[in-house]
């Protein structure tokens, strides 16, 4: 079995988040890099490895979420809406 790069962030919410919807579905992953992301947050990213056969069912899962990226949560939008 292969594993895909399905997305990196630094941000620990949203990786608690993305966890959270991989296992909701039974998606298979490993996250790289969250041992030391609180040491390294800006240096490397963790990313997030799922099954190849499952890659596509992972992006459209995940795709309606407003992440981060970086260390710190996502600033509000202009216009004042959640999403």
């Amino acid at each position: 079995m292969t594993y895909e790069l399905l997305i990196e962030t630094s941000n620990p919410a949203d990786v608690a988040l993305i966890k959270s919807l991989l296992d909701s579905e039974g998606i298979l992953y490993f996250v790289h890099g969250e041992a030391f992301s609180a040491v390294r947050p800006l240096v490397e990213p963790v990313r997030f490895l799922v099954a190849g056969d499952r890659l596509d069912e992972a992006k459209d899962l995940i795709a309606g979420l407003r992440l981060a990226y970086g260390p710190m949560s996502a600033p509000p939008r202009e216009d004042g809406n959640a999403d």
